[in-house]
């Protein structure tokens, strides 16, 4: 028979938990799913553990990991606020000016984002009530019926920090604007896309060339949904 092993203990300090092995970082994912406390969607250690992975790689200990990842049509991304406080530790971060107001049409509200840091030019986005109207989101209900203006907000605000931070953030997108995407049929597989286009195309390849921005043609060309590890999440 083979000799008992004894599990190497895991480190603590004043921030908590030091994950500095695979194994540990499996023990540590499988307390939190038997603790029952895991966030919705996280319900085997594997998933637990591609929270924490992500969560790691952008700075994150593990428990913020599994606070601020979300799982969505089987892709992790980011919480809006975990998105800001990310970006706003940038060593190249100086400011960010956010505003709702009235956009100068009959649609109605605009919001503002406005991101600027150090080694580049300021980033500039917005996204008016006339944009929602368009994707099919004014009037949702949810969130978008009962916080229209924060709704704005966030999805002006996930733009303009995608596109001034892409070393922070590292391809993850925001989940506010995420779980607005529309799962659809295309190339014989379920890809998330966006919702947010120019124009109703008719084909697959007219709905990817209207993709807004690069990361609405990666998640077009690259994202298909399913399990991770082979298990439901």
């Amino acid at each position: 028979a083979l000799p008992k092993t004894t599990p190497v203990e895991i480190q603590l300090d004043q921030h908590g938990v030091q994950l500095r092995s695979f194994d540990e970082m499996a023990r540590f994912c499988k307390a939190i799913v038997n603790s029952g406390l895991a966030p919705r969607g996280f319900n085997s250690p594997e998933a637990v553990m591609v929270a924490v992975q992500h969560g790691l790689e952008l700075g994150l200990a593990p428990m913020q990991a599994l606070q601020s990842i979300a799982i969505i049509n089987g892709k992790p991304c980011i919480y809006g606020d975990a998105a800001l406080a990310l970006c706003t530790s940038h060593p190249s971060f100086l400011d960010i000016e956010e505003t709702v107001g009235r956009d100068g049409t009959a649609d109605g509200h605009m919001a503002t984002c406005v991101v600027k840091r150090r080694d580049r030019s300021a980033v500039v986005r917005t996204f008016s009530e006339a944009d929602a109207k368009k994707a099919g989101l004014w009037g949702k209900s949810g969130p978008w019926q009962q916080y229209p203006s924060r709704m704005l907000q966030m999805r002006a605000r996930s733009w303009a920090l995608r596109d001034a931070f892409p070393d922070a953030l590292r391809g993850l997108g925001i989940r506010e604007e995420v779980s607005d995407y529309q799962v659809k049929q295309a190339r014989g597989r379920e890809v998330a896309s966006s919702v947010v286009l120019p124009d109703a195309p008719k084909t697959a390849e007219e709905f990817f060339d209207s993709a807004a921005d690069v990361s609405q043609r990666t998640a077009l060309e690259d994202t298909a949904t399913g399990d991770l590890f082979g298990k439901a999440v």
